[in-house]
């Protein structure tokens, strides 16, 4: 893989890197190519790990989408505590 050498790239030189090696056609081929071996190497095989990789990309986009709401529901408890100690605790 082309990325490998990033590593040892200064880092002005990425972007031109990146710019040459991330088009149109070679993420395409690449795309294809990955899919091609995954079919022969593990869906024409019978392997149970194509279910293994569904549940895992689910749960972790699940976690990823969610996330946000979460933190977002934590802040606003972490603020009405804070303002629960200002006013006092009589409701």
């Amino acid at each position: 893989m082309a990325f490998r050498s990033l590593a040892s790239m200064k880092l002005k030189d990425v972007p031109t890197f990146v710019k040459t090696v991330v088009t149109k056609d070679n993420v395409s081929k690449n795309t294809w190519s990955f899919l091609y071996n995954y079919n022969q190497k593990y869906i024409q095989t019978g392997s149970i790990k194509p279910v293994n990789d569904v549940m895992m990309t689910v749960g972790l986009l699940g976690y990823a989408v969610g996330w946000p709401t979460e933190i977002r529901h934590l802040k606003h408890a972490e603020e009405a505590a804070k303002h629960k100690g200002e006013k006092g605790d009589h409701h």
